[in-house]
C-alpha cells in the first residue's frame, strides 16, 4: 500500500467515526427527552408565608402555606448555625388541629402548622419548616431559619398604681370571606387566621372551624404576650392586623381592626372596623392606603385574592371599581382620623 492510499484510508476511517459520534450523540439526546416525559418531574414544594405564633413559656407554633397538599414538619435547633439539633428531644405536632377534618382541610387547601412543645421558659430557639410532597418524598422543600423566644410568665393579672389587678381577656370572633362560587359544604374550614396585636411580638393563629361554626374563627386573646415575655391585658381599641391564609394561589387577606373594650369577662366578641378610607388604621389616608387599595382595584368577590374590606359602596356585584376610587379619593391626604 502506497502512502498515498494510507492517507485516504485514515481519512475515510475518521469520517466514519464522527459520523457514528454525531449519531450517538443524537441517540443519548433522543432517550434524556423519553426519560424526561416518562419520569416524575423534581418540584420542590413551594413555601410561603412562614410565621411564628402562639408562642407560650413552654411551646410555640410554625404556620405557613405551600403549593401542594403536603406533610409539614419543622426542625427545631439551639443555635443559629443548625449545630445542635433539638427535633428529637422536644414535643413536635404536626396539624394540632381539634379534628382530623379540619387537619385535612388545611392540608388540602396547603395551608400548614405545626406546634413545638415541652419547651424552657424565656430561652432562644431555632426552628425552620420542612414541606415534603406526599406524591415524592424525595420532595422537600425547607424555609430559612426562625429565631423565636419563649415567654417568661404566665400572669393572671397586671399592675395599676402598684395595685394588681385581675383580668381576662376576651375570645375574638372573624368570619372569613367566602366567594360566591364556593360549593363546599362547610366553606373556609381549614383557612387559618393569624392575628397580629400591637405590644406582642408573636401572632395568635386558629383555623376556621375550630371551637366554632366555619366560615368563622376565634382566637383566645389570653394567649397573647408581651414584648417583655409576660402575659398581656387587652383593654380595648388596640390595632390588630387579621391575616387570612387560605388556599388556592397561596394567597393572604388582612383585615385590620381594633379591639373592643375588654369585658373583664372571656365574651365572644367581634373585632371593630375602623374609618373606611384610613385602611392600615394609621390616624390618616395617605400613600399607604392608596397604595393597598391600588392593589385590590378591579377585583372581584370570586377572585382569590378579593378583599370585602375595599367594598366601600354596596352594590349587587361587590366588585372594587370606579366607585371605591371616587369614594376613597374624596378622603385622600386627611388626617387625625379617629
Amino acid at each position: 500500500m502506497t502512502m498515498e492510499n494510507l492517507k485516504t484510508k485514515v481519512m475515510e476511517s475518521k469520517i466514519a467515526t464522527g459520523k457514528m459520534g454525531r449519531i450517538s450523540a443524537i441517540c443519548l439526546s433522543l432517550l434524556a427527552a423519553v426519560f424526561s416525559l416518562t419520569s416524575p418531574a423534581f418540584a420542590v414544594p413551594e413555601t410561603s408565608s412562614v410565621r411564628i405564633t402562639d408562642v407560650t413559656t413552654s411551646s410555640f407554633s410554625v404556620v405557613w402555606m405551600t403549593d401542594v397538599a403536603a406533610e409539614p414538619l419543622v426542625e427545631v435547633y439551639s443555635d443559629s448555625a443548625m449545630t445542635i439539633p433539638l427535633t428529637d428531644y422536644v414535643l413536635i405536632t404536626p396539624m394540632p388541629a381539634s379534628s382530623q377534618e379540619i387537619a385535612q382541610a388545611a392540608k388540602n387547601r396547603g395551608i400548614m402548622k405545626v406546634r413545638v412543645s415541652g419547651l424552657s421558659a424565656s430561652t432562644k430557639y431555632y426552628a425552620r419548616t420542612v414541606t415534603r410532597d406526599p406524591a415524592n418524598t424525595s420532595n422537600v422543600g425547607y424555609s430559612p431559619l426562625y429565631e423565636v423566644v419563649t415567654a417568661s410568665t404566665v400572669a393572671p393579672y397586671y399592675y395599676l398604681n402598684g395595685t394588681a389587678q385581675d383580668f381576662s381577656n376576651d375570645l375574638i370572633a372573624f368570619r372569613v370571606h367566602i366567594r360566591p362560587s364556593d360549593t363546599e359544604e362547610k366553606p373556609g374550614l381549614g383557612d387559618l387566621i393569624v392575628l397580629e396585636a400591637e405590644g406582642s411580638p408573636y401572632p395568635l393563629s386558629a383555623f376556621v372551624g375550630e371551637g366554632i361554626t366555619a366560615p368563622d374563627g376565634i382566637l383566645d386573646m389570653n394567649n397573647l404576650f408581651s414584648s417583655n415575655g409576660w402575659s398581656r391585658n387587652v383593654a380595648g381599641s388596640e390595632k390588630i392586623a387579621l391575616r387570612i391564609y387560605r388556599g388556592g394561589g397561596l394567597f393572604t387577606l388582612t383585615h385590620y381592626r381594633r379591639v373592643p373594650l375588654n369585658g373583664n369577662m372571656v365574651y365572644v366578641v367581634e373585632p371593630v372596623k375602623g374609618f373606611f378610607a384610613d385602611i392600615n388604621l394609621d390616624g390618616k389616608v395617605d400613600e399607604e392606603d392608596f397604595a393597598t387599595f391600588k392593589g385590590q382595584y378591579r377585583t372581584s368577590p370570586d377572585d382569590a385574592s378579593y378583599n370585602p374590606d375595599f367594598n366601600f359602596v354596596e352594590d349587587p356585584e361587590g366588585k372594587v371599581d370606579a366607585r371605591e376610587f371616587s369614594r376613597f379619593s374624596t378622603e385622600y391626604g386627611r388626617t387625625n382620623v379617629e
